[in-house]
């Protein structure tokens, strides 16, 4: 019988953790173990969590180290135990009873893949696709969700390759993470998903979506919404540090995709704030200044 974990990472998240673990009570896949990581909280999630769901094994952590440093925490305990799939789960998401199961049969037929994601809906549209694979564009540096808004009514449902797939509800093979390694803790929050799929596709494993895998989320709860300072400031950092990484061009050919880049994730920021003095148009500076500056990790000041 396989060993199976699912890590979930919660910061003052606590009513949304509490609603993504009742769903996962009513699971198909038995015998699966549960590890919760509270990055810290200050909202009593660890101490609620231990009460209402005496199952689930809760590590603490004193700080907030982010989704790549808290779900660290997890897949390392998970490991510790020779699990063969552990499944990064968002504290903000609501699993369809079956989603595990077809991770797992999915991954059965493609022993080739290192990393399954999930089709995962809008929490409150959920006919509504809000990721089902992510495309990775090298020479441009575009990294984007083909299937974003689309109703899962008209795409198609069999497996198929991607070059990544979202950390909100992806499935990772033991042996992947054993070779290729963890979350890159540089990234904090943010493109930690595309840098993990991008090096289990060099070490010869594939990444694939699963759409009868079917996942509800509540996007970027804990970042203050989708399209938050947060969000902006990290994912204008990272997107830099995922491409330059992980997808190697020639001195010239980086210098071009980085300003695209930069127009990119500038034109992302102002669309969704209030004008050239905005606070989501400095987080965009920040970002920018801190990639060129080799300031990863946490934010700080």
């Amino acid at each position: 019988m396989l060993n199976i974990a699912i890590v979930i990472v919660t910061w003052n998240g606590r009513d949304d953790c509490l609603q993504c673990l009742s769903s996962l009570r009513r699971l198909a896949t038995p015998r699966c173990r549960i590890i919760v990581v509270d990055n810290g909280s200050t909202d009593r999630t660890a101490e609620v969590v231990a009460d209402r769901f005496p199952e689930v094994e809760v590590i603490t952590s004193p700080r907030n180290r982010g989704f790549s440093g808290g779900n660290n925490l997890g897949i390392e305990r998970a490991l510790e135990e020779e699990t063969d799939y552990i499944c990064l789960l968002n504290n903000d998401t609501v699993v369809d009873p079956c989603f595990l199961d077809e991770l797992l049969r999915a991954a059965s037929e493609h022993p080739e893949a290192g990393v399954l994601g999930s089709r995962v809906f809008y929490y409150d549209r959920p006919g509504v696709v809000w990721s089902q694979g992510i495309a990775v564009h090298g020479t441009s540096g575009r990294i984007y969700t083909p299937l974003h808004d689309r109703r899962a009514s008209g795409l198609p449902d069999s497996v198929n390759p991607a070059d990544a797939v979202s950390g909100a509800a992806m499935l990772l093979k033991g042996e992947m993470l054993r070779e290729v390694g963890v979350l890159n803790n540089d990234y904090f929050l943010c493109f930690e998903d595309v840098e993990l799929c991008l090096r289990a596709r060099r070490g010869g494993y594939q990444v694939l979506t699963v759409p009868a895998s079917r996942v509800f989320h509540k996007v970027s709860a804990s970042m203050g919404g989708m399209y938050s300072e947060t969000v902006v400031y990290y994912s204008t950092r990272n997107h830099l540090l995922v491409v330059n990484r992980q997808l190697p061009v020639t001195a010239p050919a980086r210098v071009l995709r980085n300003l695209l880049i930069v127009l990119y994730t500038f034109i992302f920021a102002a669309l969704t704030s209030g004008g050239p003095a905005s606070p989501k148009i400095r987080a965009w500076w920040r970002g920018v200044g801190d990639y060129y500056r080799g300031q990863f990790g946490e934010r700080t000041g």
